[in-house]
């Protein structure tokens, strides 16, 4: 497959990171949730068992972190997203054949969770680190609109799918576009410019650039090649090797604020359908009557998502990303109380969707925090390292609310916590300091060979 030449190359992975996620949100992230009510009923188990195997899903996906990372760093990113693809879409086609709790787990812990942890941005986002410096925030903004679209497209069609046609026939097709669409995609997605010729941003190349490793030949550099374990860095760029930004406070920070704000994400948006549905039953409606309601309110919360991701990505390249990101949270914080009452009012589940889509756009904002700070070298191997804690962090929230919902008939008392918790991820995101350049750059810097 063959993309127009005339706009930089940057560009249409951004792009395809936003087609990819768009199915990954659309049909997991977003779309499972609109599973959980009928697996309830016709597997005769509760919300915490089946928030049990996300629970799991996201300690493999800590467990899995630091090494995907490394395989990132080490094959590029192509690799990763074609066995995320081929994995997820294998297990949803298996999940449509369910009969038992135990193969439900194996099916959605071994291929799902794997497929979708291991691929799509965890691939694309170190891609685009690569590929953008100035326009970063833009860059990862846009690919994160593929959460929108997969909300407002796909998210809301199969959850119609599934209360109309079933579950199984809706995982059964779900897997098969996911393998129709994702390894072609795959395919298009090139490791980073130097490889093409090109430089980030689409720049001309400058004059003050070293190769960091000796892996390039001048004669490659001048031809615009890269190989693998090459980084070349140009001015002004942070270049931390992952043990150097580990040592660094702002790398810890980072991990933080992002696990606190994953700590709400992982179990608000796996339980949106039943929250929404538990909510708009205070006022008096059937579960039959507030479950397409609920549905529909996804499609609208990303319609918003769509909207703002951009714009926040833009404002991120011009002003500090942390603080934008700690204001997200406070909208984060506002969207949780307004569900704390279960009065059923339309116009709460509207400002409801708002408020945590605007949350939602800190998440790409992340992603180019951590290119902004510590460069392109090691920048898959770090995101590896920071899911390990942050998984770890975010794992129990899917379980401890179905367990609260389960004994109580309520949400509030799981909603009051996520309240808490978001304001100190916004407190915490406020003060990322910016780390301190490496020694191994300032000398560089002193000898003249990078301004």
């Amino acid at each position: 497959m063959r993309l127009p030449r005339n706009m930089f190359y940057g560009w249409w992975i951004a792009i395809i990171s936003a087609g990819a996620d768009s199915l990954k949100h659309g049909t997991f992230n977003k779309g499972f949730t609109s599973y959980i009510i009928p697996l309830r009923a016709e597997l005769g188990i509760s919300v915490a068992a089946i928030s049990f195997a996300e629970s799991l899903g996201r300690m493999e996906g800590g467990l899995q972190g630091p090494l995907m990372g490394w395989a990132t760093d080490r094959f590029g990113p192509r690799v990763i997203m074609m066995f995320g693809g081929l994995t997820s879409g294998l297990g949803f086609i298996l999940l449509s054949f369910t009969q038992s709790y135990l193969y439900f787990v194996c099916i959605f812990v071994g291929l799902m969770s794997l497929g979708f942890r291991a691929g799509y941005n965890n691939a694309t986002m170190p891609a685009l680190n690569q590929w953008f410096r100035r326009r970063r925030g833009l860059a990862m903004g846009i690919a994160g609109m593929g959460t929108a679209i997969g909300g407002i497209a796909l998210a809301p069609l199969m959850g119609f799918f599934v209360l109309s046609a079933g579950w199984r026939p809706a995982a059964f097709l779900s897997g098969v576009i996911i393998i129709a669409v994702v390894i072609p995609l795959s395919f298009l997605i090139r490791r980073d410019p130097e490889g093409m010729g090109l430089r980030p941003d689409g720049d001309p190349i400058p004059d003050n650039e070293i190769d960091l490793t000796g892996a390039v030949s001048g004669e490659d550099r001048d031809a615009g090649k890269s190989r693998r374990g090459a980084v070349i860095l140009h001015a002004g760029e942070p270049d931390f090797t992952a043990p150097e930004a580990m040592r660094t406070p702002a790398f810890w920070m980072i991990v933080l604020a992002v696990g606190m704000r994953n700590t709400v994400h992982s179990g608000v948006t796996w339980l949106m359908v039943p929250l929404m549905v538990w909510f708009l039953m205070g006022s008096g409606r059937t579960q039959d009557d507030a479950q397409p309601i609920a549905v529909a309110f996804i499609g609208i919360m990303s319609f918003a998502l769509l909207l703002m991701t951009p714009i926040i990505g833009w404002l991120g390249d011009k002003w500090s990303k942390p603080k934008l990101s700690s204001v997200c949270m406070v909208g984060g914080a506002l969207s949780m109380l307004l569900l704390v009452e279960d009065t059923g009012h339309i116009w709460q589940v509207l400002a409801f969707v708002v408020l945590l889509a605007f949350s939602e756009t800190a998440n790409p904002l992340a992603w180019a925090i951590m290119g902004d700070f510590f460069g392109r070298r090691s920048y898959a191997t770090l995101r590896g390292w920071q899911h390990l804690p942050d998984q770890l962090m975010s794992m129990w929230t899917p379980l401890w609310m179905g367990i609260i919902f389960d004994h109580t008939g309520s949400y509030k008392w799981a909603l009051i916590p996520l309240v808490v918790i978001y304001c100190l991820a916004a407190v915490s995101y406020w003060f990322i300091p910016t780390p301190k350049t490496p020694a191994r750059v300032l000398a560089y810097r002193e000898q003249g060979q990078i301004k």
